[in-house]
Protein backbone atom coordinates (compact mmCIF):
# COMPACT_ATOMS: atom_id res chain seq x y z
CA UNK A 1 0.00 0.00 0.00
CA UNK A 2 1.71 3.28 -0.82
CA UNK A 3 0.51 6.74 0.71
CA UNK A 4 -0.71 9.66 -1.89
CA UNK A 5 2.11 12.29 -1.75
CA UNK A 6 2.10 16.05 -3.30
CA UNK A 7 3.94 15.09 -6.43
CA UNK A 8 0.62 12.54 -7.63
CA UNK A 9 -1.45 15.26 -7.46
CA UNK A 10 -1.37 17.40 -10.73
CA UNK A 11 -0.74 20.65 -10.31
CA UNK A 12 -1.75 23.76 -12.16
CA UNK A 13 1.09 25.35 -13.65
CA UNK A 14 -0.54 29.08 -13.26
CA UNK A 15 -3.62 29.74 -11.31
CA UNK A 16 -4.84 32.49 -13.59
CA UNK A 17 -5.63 29.46 -15.75
CA UNK A 18 -9.03 29.50 -13.85
CA UNK A 19 -10.05 32.69 -15.04
CA UNK A 20 -10.44 30.25 -18.09
CA UNK A 21 -12.94 28.12 -16.70
CA UNK A 22 -16.33 28.65 -14.71
CA UNK A 23 -15.13 31.11 -12.02
CA UNK A 24 -16.88 31.47 -8.78
CA UNK A 25 -16.37 32.78 -4.95
CA UNK A 26 -15.42 30.95 -2.77
CA UNK A 27 -18.59 32.09 -0.47
CA UNK A 28 -20.55 30.64 -3.52
CA UNK A 29 -18.50 27.02 -3.32
CA UNK A 30 -21.24 25.52 -0.73
CA UNK A 31 -24.29 26.22 -3.44
CA UNK A 32 -22.85 24.04 -5.54
CA UNK A 33 -21.87 20.86 -3.51
CA UNK A 34 -25.16 18.50 -2.46
CA UNK A 35 -25.77 18.65 0.99
CA UNK A 36 -24.42 20.66 3.89
CA UNK A 37 -21.14 22.07 3.25
CA UNK A 38 -20.13 25.08 5.45
CA UNK A 39 -18.11 28.11 3.85
CA UNK A 40 -15.31 28.05 6.38
CA UNK A 41 -14.92 24.22 5.25
CA UNK A 42 -14.19 25.56 1.81
CA UNK A 43 -12.06 28.21 3.24
CA UNK A 44 -10.26 25.06 4.81
CA UNK A 45 -9.79 23.27 1.89
CA UNK A 46 -8.22 26.36 -0.28
CA UNK A 47 -5.36 27.41 2.96
CA UNK A 48 -5.07 23.68 4.36
CA UNK A 49 -6.03 21.33 2.41
CA UNK A 50 -7.09 17.76 2.53
CA UNK A 51 -4.22 14.65 2.82
CA UNK A 52 -1.84 17.58 1.26
CA UNK A 53 -4.38 18.36 -2.05
CA UNK A 54 -5.46 22.28 -1.82
CA UNK A 55 -8.65 23.47 -3.82
CA UNK A 56 -7.06 25.57 -6.49
CA UNK A 57 -7.83 29.48 -6.06
CA UNK A 58 -6.85 32.82 -7.48
CA UNK A 59 -7.19 36.06 -5.54
CA UNK A 60 -8.00 38.80 -7.33
CA UNK A 61 -9.46 42.40 -6.73
CA UNK A 62 -9.13 41.31 -2.79
CA UNK A 63 -11.81 38.20 -3.68
CA UNK A 64 -10.88 34.26 -3.57
CA UNK A 65 -11.76 33.21 -6.49
CA UNK A 66 -12.34 29.36 -7.54
CA UNK A 67 -14.01 27.39 -10.44
CA UNK A 68 -16.47 24.77 -10.87
CA UNK A 69 -13.75 22.89 -13.36
CA UNK A 70 -10.91 23.25 -9.85
CA UNK A 71 -13.91 22.44 -7.40
CA UNK A 72 -14.73 18.74 -9.68
CA UNK A 73 -11.17 18.31 -9.53
CA UNK A 74 -10.66 18.67 -5.83
CA UNK A 75 -13.67 16.50 -4.82
CA UNK A 76 -12.64 13.33 -7.39
CA UNK A 77 -8.21 13.77 -6.19
CA UNK A 78 -10.05 13.85 -2.16
CA UNK A 79 -12.22 10.71 -3.07
CA UNK A 80 -9.73 8.71 -4.59
CA UNK A 81 -9.60 5.41 -2.03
Amino acid sequence: MTSRTRRDIPATTNPLDLLAEDVIPLNEVPQEIPGRVDVSTVWRWAQRGVGGIKLETVKIGGKKLTSRQALSRFIAATSRN
